[in-house]
């Protein structure tokens, strides 16, 4: 019986890890079509995935919440060449998600050159069987 158990305990650890690594993956791929959107200028798809209590603070310390960030895309306050995430880590803590990471840009963001990397932390909850952000802060690495 103890056979039976030590068994079972592990197909049930590697299904987890097998579920913790597909999400992991998941939102790694959700950070690279967020920067695409951000490029393409598709202020619509970004719309779609964020949270109406989104907030967003710049690497100048700027704040701005869903509608100031969509806004400034489909105007072109934020218009991005590049935007590549990488070195990106997941954790997932039930319904909500932080990824860090880095990401590469090239641009303007409200007449100013955005060119550089910056870290970036970026949240996101599970709301009505769908994830959506619900934040992001980015630091310039010098």
């Amino acid at each position: 019986m103890t056979k039976k158990w030590a068994v079972v305990c592990l197909v049930l650890a590697m299904a987890g890890w097998a579920m913790a690594q597909n999400l992991e993956e998941q939102f790694k791929k959700m950070e690279k079509e967020r920067g695409a959107a951000v490029v393409k200028g598709d202020a619509e798809a970004l719309a779609k995935e964020t949270a109406e209590d989104f907030t967003f603070i710049t690497s100048t310390g700027q704040v701005s919440d869903k509608k100031q960030t969509v806004e400034q895309i489909k105007n072109g306050g934020i218009k991005l060449e590049a935007d590549e995430p990488s070195d990106m880590t997941v954790r997932v803590y039930g319904n909500t998600a932080v990824v860090t990471g880095k990401t590469s840009l090239k641009g303007m963001v409200g007449g100013k050159d955005a060119t550089g990397t910056v870290a970036f932390t970026r949240v996101w909850v599970k709301k009505g069987g769908k994830w959506m952000c619900v934040a992001l802060q980015q630091t310039k690495v010098p």
